[in-house]
């Protein structure tokens, strides 16, 4: 291990007990093997403690208890700031990493030191485990580019072509130098967040499905769906005002548009997965 580069992986706990043993199991089987786990856990009241107590004997790993604060905002600001890494992932607790995939992107970093960020495509799957879409996200974008082209590709979609955390590997320092986690669009802190990395670094992708990410009615971002056309809007305009002259008003525009439409979209797809939910109880 002497010379590799140590990643950070956070994960952030609240009501984890029901995927988490799944989760941290998918980062100890990881083939890349210099990292260290830091897991939050915010309700000591569950079954989480519990559940990651086999794993305390491993020395890479680190169990916190997190004040329960401002929520989701305290945990990922609390377990992130406890990363010593060089590289750096905030995993969420219900998701799940294919084994080679730290080995894959840290090699991806390294290419250049200008590169903020890379991320994987992911396979989207339900509460119950089933595969609802293989090959998702970063919609053609491909190899090393520079990272203001991939937010001005995102607002264009209207969607997170990026990926969520778990795909996403970052360089700490660059994620460190913009002020850490951008709660001021809670629904989409993970994108926001990306947004200023890519502003100020180029991105690499990584075409292969590196991680599983769940989509529940429990999950916190669901709850807070009906603000997502919002958040993204907001976060749009906040791009175009930082920076005047980066997008145009046609993009803003169409932006703005597609963040509608897709946040209905993802309404109905929560609304379908409930219904398929209740039929098969």
């Amino acid at each position: 291990m002497g010379s590799e580069v140590l990643v950070s992986i956070v994960i952030p706990t609240y009501q984890g007990e029901k995927f988490i043993k799944q989760t941290v199991e998918s980062v100890m089987n990881q083939t890349y093997s210099n990292f260290e786990l830091i897991i939050g856990d915010q309700n000591p009241d569950d079954e989480t403690k519990k559940i990651l107590k086999p794993f305390e004997h491993d020395s890479r790993v680190k169990i916190v208890n997190v004040p329960k604060g401002d929520g989701a905002s305290t945990n990922w600001n609390y377990v992130s700031e406890l990363a010593t890494g060089e590289y750096f992932k905030l995993l969420p607790h219900d998701d799940i990493l294919k084994s080679d995939m730290l080995q894959r992107q840290v090699e991806l970093l390294n290419v250049n030191p200008k590169i903020g960020m890379t991320s994987s495509k992911r396979e989207i799957i339900s509460d119950h485990g089933e595969i609802l879409k293989s090959n998702w996200g970063l919609d053609g974008i491909k190899h090393l580019t520079d990272g203001r082209e991939v937010v001005r590709a995102t607002i264009k979609k209207g969607r997170n072509v990026v990926g969520e955390p778990g795909s996403v590997l970052m360089r700490k320092s660059i994620f460190d130098q913009i002020g850490g986690w951008d709660f001021s669009h809670p629904y989409v802190v993970d994108l926001s967040t990306f947004f200023h990395i890519l502003m100020v670094s180029d991105f690499i992708a990584d075409d292969y499905n590196g991680v599983q990410f769940r989509v529940s009615q429990t999950q916190w971002s669901s709850v807070l769906r009906d603000s997502q056309s919002d958040d993204v809007i907001a976060l749009n305009h906040q791009i175009a005002e930082i920076y005047p002259n980066f997008l145009s008003k046609k993009e803003l525009f169409i932006g703005d548009s597609k963040a509608k439409l897709m946040a209905l979209a993802r309404k109905l797809f929560f609304i379908f997965d409930s219904f398929k939910a209740k039929i098969k109880i």
